[in-house]
């Protein structure tokens, strides 16, 4: 491109905009900027602009819904989709809209402009277009759930692995429900329609292994079509390492090259152990390493991403609900008690002791004591103390500057990303709002009147938060 692109930034917030615009026009680029979705269509559709950049909630619609008509009048408009509150499915729409990429916010400056070189270089139509779209999964899972960074990084790696046919690695601590993201892995794959076997190795005495695998009615020998997951691939056998690890190299696991659909087998594995390591002290086969980890990601614990913790049990509350036909919640300090505590057995115990408090309690609020009372049940005497709910501002500036002093040393000396105040305060400011609409049960009048707020700041706060005002997940 000889002459100087056209970015066009679309964000309604106010300092992410002149951020990135700023950015880019340090850069050489030409800027120009809107704050809605009608802006940006009538920007794009009267041929301004090479690349854009935008946000995906505005005050007057989605963007992605937009993306399909804009592509159609705009088929050289290379576009990047960024946000701060999506889920699998932006991902996955995302990449279905055939953006060029994805950004989670927050993101860093320096991969916003390493992403603009690529959309602006000669290579970007190869890099752009004969890309398989993920498919939507029948629904989004337990395991999947939530908005943090941990988990906006995981969405994109997975929509994008999804499409791919080489063997994945999920790496994920015991009790992440792996077997459940490997299916909803398979359900966004080109193979969805195929069958799905899975086995968790470290149930099957090893001597079995080569027998389950490649015996006359081995998984492998069977599943001729289809996803194939082998949970606890560290327990494997030696004899079955080389097995598979042979079976691999052949290209057996790949493509027919009679059809694109039949003889397909995608290998998919799961381990909560450090295979590299495990490598390292000769316990796994390298070559069977490499095989297997051509795509890989790792799930994060469910300690990394307690803000999820209350869409997780917005989510479990329903089913188990309807199970028990009944109409439970939680008090809001029960909710950030269960935020507190560290979860080493992550979703599959979280899932265990919901359950246990909706058989052990007839109330329809489950408060703060129930909630301690059975999570103290698997605590030592120094574990305890994590699920303290905190009681005074004075431990609250603690536990901010803790996690401030986190996020300054895992940037290595560079710097944050400007607007760093903003984006601290709706961390903030979120978990309070919605710790509150549990509290009132979704009572907007109530909530404004608990936080001290004027109902119509509420209702923007809300909008701009992206909180639902769905009464019925507070109940």
């Amino acid at each position: 491109m000889n002459r100087i692109p056209q970015i066009l930034v679309a964000d309604d917030d106010r300092t992410v905009r002149t951020v990135i615009s700023h950015a880019l026009s340090k850069q050489g680029y030409q800027v120009g900027a809107t704050t809605s979705v009608a802006g940006l269509w009538d920007m794009a559709t009267t041929g301004r602009g090479d690349v854009l950049i935008t946000d995906v909630n505005f005050p007057d619609g989605d963007a992605l819904d937009l993306l399909p008509r804009l592509q159609a009048k705009r088929p050289d408009l290379t576009i990047i989709v960024m946000s701060a509150q999506a889920n699998l499915l932006t991902a996955i729409k995302a990449q279905q809209r055939g953006v060029f990429d994805y950004l989670p916010k927050p993101f860093e400056l320096r991969q916003l402009l390493d992403v603009m070189s690529r959309a602006v270089s000669d290579e970007k139509e190869e890099i752009a277009t004969n890309r398989p779209a993920a498919a939507l999964p029948k629904q989004i899972p337990a395991p999947l759930l939530g908005k943090s960074p941990a988990m906006q990084v995981t969405f994109k790696l997975l929509s994008r692995i999804a499409t791919q046919s080489a063997p994945v690695l999920i790496k994920a601590e015991s009790g992440s429900r792996k077997h459940i993201v490997a299916q909803t892995l398979h359900e966004m794959s080109h193979l969805s329609s195929a069958s799905f076997e899975t086995v968790d190795l470290s149930r099957v005495e090893t001597e079995g292994h080569s027998e389950l695998l490649f015996g006359a009615k081995g998984l492998v020998t069977r599943t001729s079509t289809g996803t194939l997951f082998l949970n606890n691939v560290d327990y494997l056998s030696d004899t079955a390492q080389k097995s598979l690890a042979q079976f691999l190299v052949t290209g057996a696991l790949k493509a027919s090259p009679q059809s694109d659909q039949l003889g397909q087998l995608r290998l998919a594995c799961g381990t909560s152990v450090d295979l590299k390591q495990k490598v390292s002290n000769g316990e796994f086969r390298e070559d069977l390493y490499f095989e297997i980890s051509v795509a890989e990601f790792s799930l994060p614990p469910l300690r990394n991403r307690q803000e999820d913790i209350p869409l997780l049990l917005n989510w479990y509350c329903a089913q188990l609900n309807e199970q028990f036909q009944s109409d439970r919640h939680f008090s809001s300090e029960a909710v950030a008690c269960l935020q507190s505590y560290h979860w080493p057995g992550n979703v599959r115990e979280f899932e265990s002791v919901l359950k246990r408090l909706f058989i052990s309690t007839t109330r329809r609020q489950i408060s703060l004591a129930i909630v301690k009372k059975e999570l103290e049940k698997s605590l030592s005497v120094n574990q305890k103390a994590r699920l303290e709910v905190p009681k005074s501002s004075e431990n609250l500036s603690h536990a901010v500057e803790g996690h401030l002093a986190r996020y300054f040393k895992a940037l290595g000396g560079d710097e944050p990303v400007s607007g760093l105040h903003g984006r601290i305060l709706a961390e903030v400011e979120r978990p309070l709002i919605l710790a509150t609409l549990h509290h009132t049960l979704g009572n907007q009048i109530k909530a404004a009147a608990i936080l001290g707020v004027n109902r119509n700041t509420l209702r923007k706060k809300i909008r701009e938060l992206n909180i639902s005002t769905n009464r019925a997940e507070y109940r």
